[in-house]
């Protein structure tokens, strides 16, 4: 049995995922497709536009076999701990044979010499990468431009210009999967296909391949109305966008969760703001001393941002304050972001070999309902359960219609 392996949001699904899925199989010849997806919220530091049991099924709609939820710990951390956990997720079923991504330098050559080179982490990387945070670089930019010095010493394979491969998000999410496989020393084959289209955070408005990006943006412009939407409509497969059509609650943007955020902030002080994930003393500070100038989740990502720190990583510390997400909560994985349960959103009825396959194989559980979690995982892997049972009910309580179908209700998705 040949299984491919997705890491993704899907946030919306749209025709750029869907012939990522068909292109990847065709290439692996795999048998089955196995998604690991972000649940409420997402890498980027928001929640996801509608809610993880509807994207599981645009999911399997467009072309999937199996819906695994990555869990919130993972889901919103840093592309190295982002890419740790979806790993993880795909190793531990047992049965995925090769791990697709999208690039936009799908030279797995490159990619994986720079990947060595990050793992082997020579002195003079150090060094470099010491320097340019001094000159007030985002650990991004810096840990780019240190690499792109070190780097354009040896004699790499490959005729891309590092320091243009390192800038674009897919290599870089590319190169920590590859990073990942490595550390868990996963058998799992990587499986670079060229990204077609937009790119990753362009929110232009174009018929086809566009981005994600570009569709959320244009939901926010219009208000979330899309009575007769050709834009929209001509960027989804037919049967996700009934989905999006039909979707019975309110598309969900940062600025919705700013009274919580604002809560948190006129409640705690430094010390504490300093002990979520993705804070810092400086950061915590800042955000303290700032907090009677907040306006909205987006304008206080604006207002904190700053030449070392982006508003990337602001916006994840944010989410992590609403999710109550502590770098401790980080630390207690040991760095190693093994997840410790494959917990199924949803599947196909004709996936029940592969199904079987993964209850042979497995070496985590396979958690079908979270109601059977305290009889089947140990303690320390409920505490991470119960922190995406947590997500969920925040994310529910934006919804403007009565929903009673929060994680312990809601059924699988299956088709």
């Amino acid at each position: 049995m040949k299984v491919l392996g997705i890491i993704a949001e899907y946030n919306p699904f749209h025709l750029g995922h869907a012939y990522q899925i068909e292109t990847l199989k065709k290439q692996t010849q795999a048998d089955y497709v196995i998604i690991a997806m972000s649940g409420n919220f997402v890498q980027r530091g928001a929640p996801a536009l509608i809610e993880k049991f509807t994207r599981a099924h645009m999911t399997l709609a467009g072309g999937a076999d199996l819906v695994l939820e990555l869990p919130v710990l993972s889901a919103t951390a840093s592309a190295e701990y982002f890419a740790l956990g979806g790993v993880s997720l795909l190793n531990n079923t047992g049965v995925v044979t090769h791990l697709g991504f999208g690039a936009e330098h799908a030279n797995l050559s490159l990619l994986q010499q720079i990947s060595d080179a990050l793992i082997e982490n020579p002195p003079e990387l150090e060094t470099q990468l010491k320097s340019c945070l001094k000159e007030g670089l985002s650990f991004p930019s810096a840990r780019a431009k240190a690499l792109t010095s070190v780097l354009s010493t040896r004699a790499l394979q490959g005729t891309e210009d590092i320091s243009c491969v390192l800038a674009s998000p897919n290599n870089i999410l590319g190169i920590e999967y590859l990073k990942a496989l490595a550390s868990l020393s996963s058998p799992i084959i990587p499986v670079p296909l060229s990204r077609k289209g937009q790119g990753y955070h362009d929110t232009d408005i174009a018929d086809g391949f566009c981005s994600a990006s570009a569709i959320r943006a244009h939901l926010k412009n219009e208000a979330g109305i899309l009575t007769d939407n050709t834009f929209a409509a001509s960027s989804m497969p037919t049967a996700c966008f009934d989905l999006l059509q039909n979707y019975p609650h309110p598309y969900l943007f940062e600025d919705d969760f700013s009274q919580l955020v604002h809560y948190k902030l006129l409640t705690e002080d430094s010390a504490t703001l300093a002990t979520y994930a993705d804070s810092s003393i400086d950061l915590a500070n800042r955000m303290y001393h700032g907090k009677h100038s907040f306006a909205s989740w987006t304008q206080f990502c604006e207002l904190l941002k700053a030449k070392n720190t982006t508003y990337t990583r602001i916006s994840r510390l944010l989410l992590h304050m609403i999710l109550n997400l502590k770098s401790e909560d980080y630390v207690s994985f040991n760095g190693t972001m093994q997840i410790p349960y494959l917990r199924v959103l949803g599947f196909r009825k004709s996936s029940a070999p592969l199904l079987s396959a993964i209850k042979e194989n497995a070496t985590v559980p396979l958690l079908t309902s979270v109601s059977n979690g305290e009889k089947q995982l140990s303690s320390k892997a409920m505490e991470l359960l119960q922190k995406d049972i947590t997500a969920s009910d925040i994310y529910h309580m934006m919804f403007t219609t009565n929903d009673t179908l929060n994680d312990y209700r809601h059924p699988l998705i299956i088709l």
